[in-house]
């Protein structure tokens, strides 16, 4: 299990803004987080949109978190950025399994252990 590079720059970008009380611009946030500044830019936008963030606009606009650190996880970004945190696509609810056709494969409550593990660990690391 991997996560997509766009909740990789994701989750660097709210790292940065949690570093800072400043308003930052988004070619600050770009090199400050190590991200090409076409790809901040649309993930600012999806951020704002999620809540995560807030932006301002203006001559001295720019973008901050919405919350404090304390109150934002990596869980909400994954879910910001639409990341699965389920092992196998068996977890999902529309997914009908044919591994067997009255019950479900040997290996799903060990992927539903997993899943929710990681998880709970997702929405128990915050940004501050």
């Amino acid at each position: 299990m991997y996560i997509t590079l766009q909740t990789d720059y994701a989750i660097r970008i709210v790292d940065c803004l949690s570093k800072s009380k400043d308003i930052k611009c988004a070619q600050e946030i770009s090199e400050e987080a190590c991200v090409p500044l076409r790809f901040a830019k649309n993930i600012l936008q999806l951020l704002t949109a999620k809540g995560i963030i807030a932006s301002q606009k203006g001559m001295y606009g720019g973008y901050k978190l919405a919350r404090v650190p304390e109150c934002i996880s990596l869980y909400d970004v994954f879910m910001a950025t639409g990341e699965p945190t389920i092992m196998n696509r068996c977890l999902k609810t529309e997914y009908e399994c044919n591994c067997s056709p009255d019950k479900q494969c040997v290996y799903y409550d060990a992927f539903m252990k997993i899943s929710t593990g990681v998880e709970n660990k997702l929405r128990d690391t915050k940004f501050s």
